[in-house]
């Protein structure tokens, strides 16, 4: 299984979907991550993040926030799946929260 990271970055009105990852080979590095579609931003507040992800399983997403005591993740579902992933911080604030985009 093919894993790549990608975080969803939110900036006023826009939505902006950064792809990121390291190959773990050689041969991998041609492979192209899978389609997913528009993040569904249903959460976003000082110390929670939420929503859910448009796409196709088996490729799947899970919220996340970067609060000052480490990072805290929620449920990982397929891509598509509008139950939604939500992530909060126990104490303190979020300073970078987003959408982990996991392909299979």
């Amino acid at each position: 299984m093919k894993r790549w990271k990608a975080l969803l970055v939110t900036a006023s009105a826009a939505v902006a979907l950064a792809v990121t990852g390291t190959p773990a080979s050689a041969a991998q590095s041609d492979m192209t991550p899978l389609w997913f579609g528009t993040p569904h931003e249903q959460l976003n507040t000082s110390t929670s993040y939420g929503g859910w992800v448009d796409g196709n399983g088996p490729d799947s997403y899970r919220a996340y926030v970067l609060c000052t005591g480490g990072a805290h993740y929620g449920v990982s579902r397929w891509a598509g799946d509008s139950r939604g992933s939500f992530a909060y911080c126990p104490s303190g604030t979020a300073f970078e929260k987003g959408f982990e985009l996991i392909y299979a």
